[in-house]
């Protein structure tokens, strides 16, 4: 995966985190590997992107639910400044 797809997969993992307010790390899995499959079956979506979508997916795979919580703590108060 290219450094590109990296980043753009960060990116996506953070839109999903502050998608909406979650209750467990399962509810996040579950909107993040809808959002993949509609990026799969996506014509109109490079290789490239559903990569990202699919990258994200797995990094989101690997953080316990404390530590997405703490990311939305500081994406939240990155936006606030």
């Amino acid at each position: 995966m290219s450094p590109k797809n990296i980043d753009y997969s960060f990116k996506i993992l953070e839109e999903i985190l502050m998608l909406k307010e979650y209750k467990s790390k399962e509810e996040v899995i579950t909107v993040a590997e809808a959002m993949y499959k509609v990026a799969e079956k996506n014509d109109k979506c490079s290789q490239s992107v559903k990569d990202s979508y699919k990258e994200a997916l797995n990094k989101l795979n690997t953080l316990s639910y404390d530590e997405m919580k703490e990311i939305i703590t500081i994406l939240s108060s990155y936006d606030e400044n």
